[in-house]
């Protein structure tokens, strides 16, 4: 054959690809990694909320642990009784603080960070204690991250300034504190069901630690600790510690600041600020998409929807509009949504399924 031939057919042999089927492979794989993408993002978000879920049950862990050596469980906010947190021996404002994820440390295997802490002094004291090195103060521990605070899906930051413990570490939980804050001083009773207090922690001022005896709704039927997020106020941020809380006003102790360690279930999940939520920082939230993650009161975690039912407007007084039904035509009209209702251990009310 001669040399010219063999050169005609390795030319035509050798043809690339034309610019449609270059087109055309670029539209395959493009569309492969779009159906792709969502898939990698849902699998790496089911991987953060299993995460979530196991901070959780450690808690739940921690809190029975805790429950079967002092036959309660923790204080919420040791908000009144100077230092020690005993509102008998002074029911005034000036509370060491602390909280009740600080006090659940030595059962998470944190007993020697909770050694650490002068316990007799508050929670923003920034002075070393008797057992501590030079330097280890209060203040400084209550900067200690540790990873259990915090859900993967969480975008806050791991410390933040806040009050009179600057740069505290920030937490995605919150504890359960009652079914209604009524922060506009609304405390009354109806149907013998009480709007606050009826949690599972309490701040000092509010009543002895909770027993499990206690919660006569079932603790399967009662949330102990909520998750929260950052960004919930307009601001960007939340208030949400771990150790303790208190605001800046001097030695007069933990006047205020519980919000930053107990929520409720006044406001409804993941209603933000933007939004028109007056009061986020009470808020329970998250990340996870649809709803947020609970931890109850038998030790099991569950994802409750954010559509869960709710009774949205505050409650001023009791011919308000909070109720399903009106008061007049039905006295024993619904007091609590189902949402209210999981944060109350004892109002009594009789609950589906959620």
């Amino acid at each position: 054959m001669p040399a010219t031939t063999r050169l005609k057919l390795l030319s035509r042999n050798q043809r690339g690809f034309t610019l449609i089927e270059l087109l055309v492979v670029i539209a395959i794989i493009a569309i492969l990694i779009a159906l792709l993408l969502p898939a990698v993002q849902q699998a790496r978000e089911a991987a953060r909320r299993t995460q979530c879920k196991n901070n959780l049950k450690q808690f739940g862990l921690a809190m029975h642990n805790y429950h079967d050596v002092y036959k309660s469980f923790p204080i919420g906010h040791q908000y009144r009784g100077w230092f020690n947190g005993d509102p008998e021996t002074n029911p005034k404002r000036g509370g060491s603080a602390y909280g009740w994820g600080w006090a659940l440390l030595p059962y998470m295997d944190q007993g020697p960070l909770f050694n650490l802490f002068w316990a007799e002094q508050q929670a923003a004291w920034d002075q070393p204690g008797p057992n501590q090195q030079v330097g280890q103060e209060n203040v400084t521990l209550c900067q200690t991250v540790l990873p259990l605070f915090s859900c993967p899906s969480d975008t806050k930051p791991s410390n933040q300034n806040d009050a009179a413990i600057p740069n505290s570490a920030t937490s995605s939980y919150q504890g359960a504190s009652s079914a209604y804050n009524g922060y506009n001083g609304n405390n009354v009773t109806a149907n013998n069901i009480p709007r606050r207090r009826n949690g599972i922690f309490r701040r000092t001022n509010s009543g002895p630690p909770a027993k499990i005896r206690d919660i006569t709704d079932g603790t399967s039927n009662t949330i102990a600790v909520a998750e929260t997020r950052w960004g919930m106020q307009t601001n960007g941020l939340n208030r949400s510690r771990f150790y303790g809380a208190q605001d800046n006003n001097g030695l007069t102790g933990a006047q205020g600041a519980s919000n930053a360690l107990l929520v409720q279930g006044e406001w409804a999940m993941n209603w933000l600020q933007i939004e028109g939520n007056p009061q986020p920082h009470r808020t329970a939230g998250s990340l996870h998409v649809g709803g947020a993650q609970f931890l109850f009161c038998d030790g099991t975690v569950r994802f409750l929807s954010e559509n869960i039912e709710h009774t949205s407007t505050p409650w001023i007084n009791l011919n308000s509009a909070f109720r399903t039904e009106d008061v007049a035509s039905n006295p024993n009209a619904p007091f609590f949504g189902t949402y209210q209702k999981l944060f109350a251990r004892n109002d009594g009310a009789v609950i589906g399924e959620f």
